[in-house]
């Protein structure tokens, strides 16, 4: 397995990815990938999409930057062989790279799969009402 991070020039692989994760045909991936705001990984295994994480970067109105992780997918097959796992430390590493201060996601409430994998990947839950994780990447962060 070989993870990859998404570049403007990678639209076949998004393609793939969106039809295989979002069952939907986009004409066009340039705007998504072109976005500075964009940050995506797909997951390779064999040269194919098995897995795929997608976010995007965010300045804070307190001051510092931070990471959405939007959505995270495994092929049904690959599952519970580390690809989530491999996807969710490359998109955190990477936001660490950039020196983002936190990086945060939601997740349904019952999503008990995606919760443990949020939890042993170091992720905390939300001090308030929802069903969102938080990592504090650097010493820094402000909660």
């Amino acid at each position: 397995m070989f993870v990859h991070r998404l570049t403007a020039a990678d639209h076949g692989l998004l393609d793939v990815a969106v039809r295989r994760f979002r069952g939907i045909v986009v004409e066009d991936h340039a705007p998504f990938l072109e976005d500075p705001a964009t940050v995506a990984f797909v997951a390779l295994e064999d040269g194919d999409v098995a897995g795929w994480v997608r976010g995007c970067r965010q300045r804070h109105v307190g001051g510092y930057s931070q990471v959405q992780l939007y959505e995270i997918g495994v092929a049904e097959p690959a599952r519970r062989h580390g690809i989530g796992r491999a996807l969710l430390t490359a998109f955190r590493d990477h936001a660490v790279r950039e020196g983002h201060s936190k990086m945060w996601l939601f997740t349904d409430e019952d999503n008990h799969p995606a919760k443990a994998l949020y939890e042993a990947c170091g992720g905390r839950p939300s001090p308030h009402a929802d069903a969102g994780y938080w990592w504090l990447l650097d010493s820094g962060a402000v909660r």
